[in-house]
């Protein structure tokens, strides 16, 4: 059966200043994996195009895991956000540790990080589960951003789930989150162009 072609997506990745930007680039997310998903044959959604690449399961399988440490961490700092103090429309405010994780991740990737034992893809098992898993958590980064609205997020500081030495501002986890899920999307839709053309 013939797929259909990965049509072009529109995926801005300027820094949003609001939670409704913000959102709008985790829904454009889901939009992107499910039109990637859906253009790549069955048979080639868990090949790796090369030795020691993630195939496109690995790569959606990584965010799903990396997404997940997240969400305690949120849930309590946004339960202890105090109300903003600015006006609504003001821009939230990014840390040291936002700005250089946002910067280095956005794709095309400046620096190649490698990836910590615990959010190193395992599953190869069916797309399908894998995918509905990465839309769910995209809804719960949603319901995470719709409960900050009033509060002063970007002053409430959490532990990265990655490095001990990193502490940024719940705002500041949103940002590189999106950029991370871009990152790795980017390497799927990579991935899948090498596969296609093998």
């Amino acid at each position: 059966m013939e797929r259909r072609k990965h049509p072009a997506i529109a995926m801005t990745t300027k820094r949003a200043a609001n939670l409704e930007e913000l959102e709008t680039q985790f829904t454009a997310v889901c939009a992107r994996a499910s039109a990637l998903i859906d253009s790549v044959d069955p048979q080639l959604l868990a090949r790796r195009p090369r030795e020691g690449s993630w195939s496109i399961i690995e790569c959606i399988e990584h965010l799903n895991m990396s997404a997940d440490p997240y969400f305690p961490l949120w849930e309590s700092a946004i339960a202890q956000a105090g109300k903003r103090s600015v006006p609504d429309n003001t821009p939230y405010r990014m840390d040291f540790w936002g700005r250089l994780l946002e910067w280095s991740l956005e794709p095309p990737p400046r620096f190649r990080f490698p990836t910590s034992k615990p959010f190193e893809p395992q599953s190869l098992g069916e797309m399908g589960p894998v995918l509905q898993g990465f839309l769910d958590r995209q809804q719960r980064i949603i319901q995470n951003l719709r409960k900050s609205r009033g509060l002063a997020v970007d002053s409430v500081k959490i532990d990265s789930p990655f490095s001990q030495r990193v502490h940024y501002s719940v705002w500041s986890s949103f940002v590189v989150t999106a950029a991370h899920e871009r990152r790795h999307l980017w390497q799927a839709e990579q991935a899948a162009q090498s596969l296609r053309a093998a």
